[in-house]
């Protein structure tokens, strides 16, 4: 444990206050930034030396804070306050943003009993993930008309993108029913002139054959692929 703290709040009853009497009580939280899913601490630093002696009455919690652990023991600040003070320790879990108030926590030893006072704990919302770039994809345009039986290669291309990765399968569709979608293989010299994807399309009956619109995420990547309509006619 750190010998700098950051004060929170500092609050005795005024009871406790005019009588003179219980522990001095000073709070940390760290980290500073509170969010859901990551552990933070709730330290209490109780001016009592022996944690034996320091009986903690806690307040209930919200019920979408989670206590992982207390730990209750002596400490030292430092070589500028030789005194001996009782930590107290509350590892927490949020499980969702919003502020959440804490009713007083009470802190009795032999002289006497300190509260802290009621408190509140903003929990922030985890700040959106930033997608570094992000690709619009395009079909070549199918032949027409295309008649049942037809072997017709579908070509997927993208502007000014050239990469290796990810593989021409990461972005194969599934087929609709009534057909034959099968990919074929790209070579590096195709993928360097933006040659994503290539299938085989064999139609096996007359329709509107729809590949729907997909968003794919690789990395950092965001690849945005636009639906392709298929009208497929029977063969004379």
């Amino acid at each position: 444990m750190k010998a700098k703290y950051f004060l929170v709040f500092f609050i005795l009853t005024a009871q406790a206050a005019l009588a003179q009497q219980g522990p001095a009580v000073s709070v940390t939280v760290t980290p500073d930034l509170l969010l859901p899913g990551i552990p933070f601490n709730l330290t209490f630093l109780v001016s009592h030396s022996d944690p034996d002696e320091v009986e903690i009455i806690a307040p209930s919690f919200p019920r979408e804070l989670a206590i992982e652990r207390v730990l209750k023991r002596p400490y030292s600040a430092g070589i500028l306050d030789a005194r001996i003070y009782t930590l107290v320790e509350y590892r927490i879990i949020a499980y969702s943003s919003g502020e959440f108030v804490f009713n007083s926590f009470e802190f009795q030893t032999p002289e006497g009993a300190s509260e802290t006072g009621a408190f509140s704990l903003i929990i922030h919302s985890p700040a959106p993930v930033q997608r570094h770039t992000t690709h619009s994809l395009r079909w070549d345009a199918p032949p027409s008309p295309i008649t049942t039986g037809d072997r017709v290669t579908l070509t997927l291309r993208a502007n000014n993108w050239n990469s290796q990765q990810p593989p021409a399968s990461f972005f194969t569709p599934q087929a609709p029913h009534g057909m034959i979608l099968s990919s074929q293989s790209v070579s590096s010299a195709e993928r360097y002139e933006g040659i994503i994807l290539k299938l085989l399309f064999i139609p096996l009956s007359a329709g509107n054959f729809i590949l729907p619109a997909r968003n794919l995420e690789h990395d950092t990547i965001r690849f945005e692929i636009p639906a392709l309509n298929l009208n497929v006619i029977n063969r004379n």
